[in-house]
Order: C-alpha cells, then structure tokens, then sequence
C-alpha cells in the first residue's frame, strides 16, 4: 500500500505505540484521524507531526458517544489502525463491573461500532486495510490478567474472524498483529519499572521499532492475516519474527 494523500484513522492515537504509528504515518504522507480520549494529548501530538491532521477527542467507555460519532463518519478510508487498550492486571475477586466494562468498551466495543458503520456505510476505499493491534495475551493465558486476556483473546477473535468473512470479496482486507511486550507505560509498571527490568535482560519491543515494523507489514501487499511478534523471552520463548 502506498500511504501517501491516503486517509488513515488512529484509534488510541496517543497511547506509546499509536503515537509512533501516527508519526511513522505523517511521514509516509497519509493524511490522519487522529482518536483519543484527551484533546490536549491529541492537540502535543498533532504538533509534533509533519502537517496538522483531524483530531476527536472520544472517551471510548462511552458506547453512546463512540456510536453516534461512528454513524457521523462520512470519509471513505484506506487504513484503520485499532491501538486502543486498557491493561488492568488483577485478580478475579478484585476486579470490578466497572473495570470489566471499561476494558471492553475500549479494547473491543469501540472498535466494532466504528467498523461495522465504515462497512454498513462503505467507508472504505479500494485496498483499504483493517489493522487490530493485538497481544499476546489474546493467545497465552496468564494468572492475574484474567481480564486483559479476555479482552485480547476476544480481540483476536473478532479480527480474524472479519478476514474470513470478507476473505471471498477481498476488500477490505484484515490484519491482526499479536505483540509481545513493548516499553511503554502501558499496564501496572511505570517506564522505569520497566527500563530496569530491561537491564537486567528482560526483552521489550521499542515503540519505534513497532511503528517501523507496522508501516513494513501496511506496505506490504503481500502481507499475512496474522503477525505474532515476540520479544526473545516472552511465553513461547524466541518468537520475535512474524
């Protein structure tokens, strides 16, 4: 896909890895929909870019505001990126409704009303790509993440399932991307935390190097439904390529 004068929509555009798929994306020459919560962090991040894009600031636990701003779309799109996320990490008994709520809203919820709304309505152009930004936690279970995991493997499920339906058509096309551990402040650990844990050799993914991966499988024509990228150490073991 050539990304230049393209339309591009971010959601969880200022979360670490969305903020460097939207960099990586202004530098390609897309023209961006730039999705966040916060219109302060969506006005510091337009700044940085190339040229000033279109922001909404959406607070995605809100299922009537995310649907009324998914039936008000009316660009056709080439590329939709899902980055949005929730990382609550706790034990059954301690997670509340809200927590669970929240979770959905934003990792899932959010994401279906705005898709089907583009496809009821045939918001997408020709070649246009459908990209999930997954985890994998939607693949390994894990003791404490009982809610992450299942927000994530329900993820998992929803985006490859779209790739079959539309498997027939050919358009659009999707692409789920199921991503180790990357060093951001995604999650119960600070940066630090995490930058201390990486010097004493746990193996995280840099923001940047994910953007620049991302842009590498959009590109790609030829691209996979689905990319597992690991870090060396995480669950399976050496699984950092797709």
């Amino acid at each position: 896909m050539n990304l230049k004068n393209k339309t591009a929509v971010i959601i969880g555009a200022t979360g670490g890895i969305g903020s460097e798929v939207a960099k990586s994306l202004d530098k390609e020459g897309a023209d961006l929909i730039l999705i966040s919560k916060t219109l302060d962090k969506l006005s510091n991040l337009n700044n940085l870019l190339g040229k000033k894009h279109e922001t909404h600031a959406l607070d995605l636990t809100n299922q009537k505001k995310v649907e009324e701003y998914a039936k008000s779309f009316s660009k056709k799109i080439d590329l939709f990126v899902n980055c949005a996320g929730i990382g609550v990490y706790k034990q059954i008994e301690e997670i509340s409704l809200d927590e669970w709520n929240d979770t959905f809203n934003i990792g899932l919820t959010s994401t279906f009303l705005i898709i089907r709304e583009i496809i009821k309505n045939k918001l997408y152009a020709e070649n246009a790509l459908f990209v999930n930004i997954g985890s994998g936690m939607g693949v390994i279970p894990s003791a404490g993440r009982s809610l992450y995991c299942a927000s994530k493997f329900a993820l998992r499920g929803f985006a490859l399932s779209l790739a079959e339906e539309f498997k027939r058509v050919g358009n659009p096309k999707f692409c789920l991307i199921t991503l180790g551990s990357t060093l951001t402040e995604f999650g119960p650990m600070t940066l630090e935390e995490k930058k201390k844990d990486m010097e004493s050799g746990k193996a995280y993914f840099t923001p940047e190097w994910v953007g620049n991966k991302l842009m590498e499988i959009i590109k790609d024509d030829n691209r996979e439904v689905e990319y597992v990228l690991y870090p060396s150490d995480y669950g399976f073991g050496d699984r950092n390529t797709p």
